[in-house]
């Protein structure tokens, strides 16, 4: 593990870059190490022109669908058209390099297809079709969500005493929390939720807090996370886990002592978690009986109690 750290560590120095020390933290190094039994780090390139792409997505098919580490700019954070992998055993250099340049580049010129098709359209325009997208048979679909957790907004802010330009400000991320589940991108690549609808927001000349909020509003995504810390990205965040876990508890979906196929005991931590990393209070009774109010199924007493 370290080995290969400190060979990738250097190959990126030797471009006037770093790797990312998310890498060594977020369990791609460990994942790595654990694929390979006699490691050899090799450094390839890409294409300058896919760095117009953003970051993010980038990163998500160098990481995720690759194993590859990305290189950094040490003083921006910025990409540099560099990338490491990590072969096994010994190797021809010179093929094993072309080759995943080779099985990059196709990756990157995919991920350029969906992005610049979901440019043509703002983000807005992508909220109709999630009534394409099933949440649960008896909670309908995604769009039916979005418009719940938007309408949870209001009665919320007002348990927690939140009012004016705050509570405006998080209608608005609701209305668009998840317009970025229907884009060709996120399709593709579903842990980019929140990130892409992030950075359509700002291309649609959204304001900073907007963006920054439809972002917050999936947070936290797994255990270790950061939780929102806008108080619209924290409103909507809250609506959005509340709605989940009231209605399908409501449809009959408590998890047992086995099995939890819905992640609700994750979605009730993630409550619990914003609420006190940002010191913030609710009746958490009253804040459940509002989500229930919006649901398409009664909750019924037994249900409340049961969240």
């Amino acid at each position: 593990r370290d080995q290969i750290w400190a060979t990738a560590a250097a190959l990126a120095a030797d471009v006037g870059g770093q790797v990312d020390a998310a890498c060594r933290e977020g369990g791609l190094l460990d994942e790595v190490a654990n694929l390979v039994e006699g490691p050899t780090p090799v450094r390839g390139a890409f294409a300058p022109q896919f760095l117009e792409l953003p970051k993010e997505l980038l990163v998500m098919v160098m990481r995720k669908h690759q194993r590859y580490f990305p290189v950094e700019d040490p003083a921006t954070g910025a990409l540099l058209p560099h990338f490491i992998t990590v072969a096994n055993g010994a190797i021809d250099e010179y093929t094993v390099r072309a080759g995943n340049e080779a099985v990059l580049r196709a990756r990157f010129e995919d991920a350029a297809f969906f992005y610049r098709n979901d440019c043509e359209q703002p983000l807005e325009a992508f909220r109709p079709k999630l009534a394409g997208t099933a949440f649960h048979k008896e909670l309908g679909s995604m769009l039916d969500k979005a418009d719940r957790t938007e309408r949870l907004v209001a009665p919320l802010a007002a348990l927690m005493q939140v009012e004016g330009q705050p509570v405006a400000t998080a209608t608005q991320v609701a209305r668009l929390a998840r317009a970025d589940l229907a884009t060709a991108t996120v399709m593709e690549m579903t842990a980019l939720a929140g990130l892409m609808g992030r950075h359509y927001a700002l291309r649609d000349g959204q304001g900073q807090e907007v963006a920054e909020a439809i972002f917050e509003s999936v947070l936290p995504r797994q255990a270790g996370d950061g939780v929102a810390r806008s108080t619209p990205g924290m409103l909507v965040s809250l609506c959005d886990k509340l709605d989940a876990l009231v209605g399908l508890v409501a449809a009959g979906c408590l998890p047992k002592a086995t099995a939890d196929p819905f992640g609700l005991r994750r979605t009730a931590y993630g409550i619990l978690q914003t609420l006190v990393e940002n010191d913030a209070s609710v009746d958490l009774k009253a804040a459940v009986e509002a989500a229930a109010s919006v649901q398409p199924i009664a909750a019924g007493d037994g249900g409340v109690g049961e969240v």
